[in-house]
């Protein structure tokens, strides 16, 4: 690699390591922005980007995909619940065959990623701020993500199980995030599309709303 790439690179990752938080935060939020970008001009062919959808993602990335997750990916796994994964990635490849405790502690990751994290944290989080930006309720938001939720799951689980893998097996720490924010460029785009436009919501049934009023007049009672 001439030196001139080389050194760019250098500092890019001196930066990371320093930074590791504004590291992770810029790229996610950039990589978010510019996949609901890619998502509206490319694939859906728009003729104007919706803006405040683009918000929605830029928001997302900005302050969850950077912030909370530097915080779970980093301070939680690798620092707390598994203080032997930093270790881990660094051995070279015949060293991590032979490390069962290792290949564990990266399943059980995985495990508490995909099925905790995801679906009971990451989806609802996501719904909160999409609606927040749009000027709707939080109990819409909830609503919305009770709908979606495993459709949503089944697309993230065909994607981050096998990454997360890679992630926690060979990433180190300060490179977790970042390493998420790449592989989720094109995992963003498949959200954008479908769930980056305003969603509605059906009317309530004749049953609901009888419900609810009965509800509101044992209240007043």
């Amino acid at each position: 690699m001439p030196s001139g790439p080389r050194a760019f690179l250098n500092a890019v990752a001196g930066f990371g390591k320093k930074h590791p938080v504004i590291f992770g935060c810029s790229i996610s939020a950039l990589k978010t922005s510019s996949s609901d970008f890619v998502a509206q001009t490319v694939v859906e062919k728009k003729d104007r980007v919706d803006w405040r959808r683009n918000s929605v993602f830029f928001a997302w990335g900005l302050f969850y995909l950077g912030g909370v997750q530097y915080f779970i990916y980093v301070r939680l796994f690798a620092q707390r619940f598994f203080p032997g994964t930093a270790a881990f990635a660094a051995k070279p490849i015949r060293e991590k065959i032979a490390d069962k405790a290792g290949q564990k502690a990266v399943m059980q990751q995985v495990f508490l990623d995909q099925f905790v994290h995801h679906p009971f944290l990451l989806f609802p989080a996501f719904y909160q701020v999409k609606e927040f930006i749009e000027g709707g309720k939080p109990e819409d938001a909830f609503r919305k993500y009770r709908k979606n939720c495993l459709e949503d799951c089944a697309v993230c689980w065909s994607i981050w199980v096998p990454a997360f893998a890679l992630n926690f097996s060979f990433c180190p720490v300060w490179m977790r995030v970042p390493f998420v924010a790449v592989v989720s460029f094109g995992f963003t785009i498949i959200l954008s599309c479908m769930r980056g436009a305003q969603e509605s919501l059906p009317e309530p049934t004749s049953s609901e709303g009888s419900s609810a009023r009965n509800d509101s007049k044992g209240e007043r009672s």
